[in-house]
């Protein structure tokens, strides 16, 4: 069990209010009580989430008592479309804090993954409830594969891995996250996405190299550049420089 009191005191000495089930659908489903709202900044933990999921509705194997998931519900005031890289920030954030475990070779695909000599270890999941055009909540939850066995890892659809810290070490590592997320947020809204860019294109996985983007309606093969200024992905491809300003695709290497 990795979720435990001392994560949770942790959490709440940072002034964080912190809500804790046994077991839960999925974390991020609490986005929706006005209770949790009122009380953001908020984290949903549990150690069972029984139908956990990812991006564009997939399901997000979650192990009992091998993986790690959390959400962080924040208020953000302000038009949601200025906030459309927020997966980025979070990404960032993850990367920063593991790297002062000495957890380092992390690399960000595009658009919320955290990966490890190209094997996943980390999935990030943003959904947002829009009280209005200057008022949102977003629900961002986070999940780690810590201890996952290798026969276990060999049954999951596409290349994962666990990533590389002593359990007791989340106990600091996770109050850790969960503050630096919120920092950079507050970075973003004081100073736009500029500031993130650099770190976005230094850290980004499969730079350089030649790709596909799919979704249900489209496919795009190039070379990968990189994020510009506004957060879209860059793709060199034979009909000139493709920019990209929608997460709905998933990417894979050629």
């Amino acid at each position: 069990m990795f979720i435990n009191s001392r994560i949770k005191n942790n959490i709440e000495d940072k002034g964080i209010n912190v809500f804790f089930k046994n077991h839960v659908s999925s974390t991020n489903d609490y986005l929706k009580y006005k209770y949790i709202n009122d009380i953001a900044p908020i984290v949903i933990m549990t150690n069972n989430q029984r139908y956990p999921r990812g991006r564009r509705g997939s399901s997000w194997i979650n192990y009992h008592c091998h993986s790690l998931s959390f959400t962080l519900c924040l208020k953000f005031e302000g038009n949601v479309n200025n906030y459309k890289t927020l997966s980025y920030i979070v990404g960032i954030s993850i990367l920063e804090v593991c790297k002062e475990f000495n957890i380092k070779s992390l690399k960000l695909k595009w658009p919320n993954d955290i990966m490890i000599d190209g094997k996943k270890v980390c999935g990030i999941l943003i959904e947002n409830n829009i009280i209005n055009k200057n008022l949102f909540f977003s629900a961002i939850g986070v999940g780690f594969n810590i201890s996952i066995p290798d026969k276990l890892l060999n049954l999951i659809d596409g290349n994962v891995d666990n990533l590389n810290i002593r359990s007791d070490k989340l106990e600091t590592l996770i109050p850790k996250l969960i503050q630096q997320i919120i920092t950079n947020t507050h970075l973003l809204k004081d100073n736009g996405f500029s500031s993130f860019k650099e770190k976005c294109n230094k850290y980004m996985y499969a730079k350089n190299e030649n790709i596909l983007l799919k979704n249900n309606l489209d496919e795009i093969t190039g070379k990968l550049l990189g994020i510009d200024e506004d957060g879209c992905l860059e793709i060199d491809t034979k009909h000139g420089t493709k920019k990209i300003n929608t997460l709905d695709y998933s990417l894979r290497v050629l």
